[in-house]
């Protein structure tokens, strides 16, 4: 519940900062990323976790880089559903 908590407050914080609707897919991968980082880092998550979803992340990047931006959120969504985090 904490994480989920603390995963609103950090995703309130960053749409004030740029909406969701204006951050590119590179924006919302190193957006993400940064959250898993500190989850691991304070132990909210396990290290195969934050390594699964990094993986993911890497592929979301691929496709971001190839300009293909739905198949980029599309991963981006699914990796944050499949673990438990909001989307936005």
């Amino acid at each position: 519940m904490m994480r989920l908590l603390i995963c609103a407050a950090l995703l309130v914080a960053s749409c004030a900062a740029a909406p969701a609707l204006a951050a590119s897919c590179s924006d919302r991968i190193a957006f993400v990323h940064r959250v898993i980082d500190k989850d691991v880092k304070i132990g909210f998550v396990d290290k195969k976790v934050h390594d699964d979803m990094g993986r993911d992340l890497d592929a979301a990047a691929k496709a971001c880089s190839a300009g293909d931006d739905a198949k980029a959120e599309q991963l981006i969504s699914s990796t944050q559903r499949r673990h438990g985090y909001p989307v936005r």
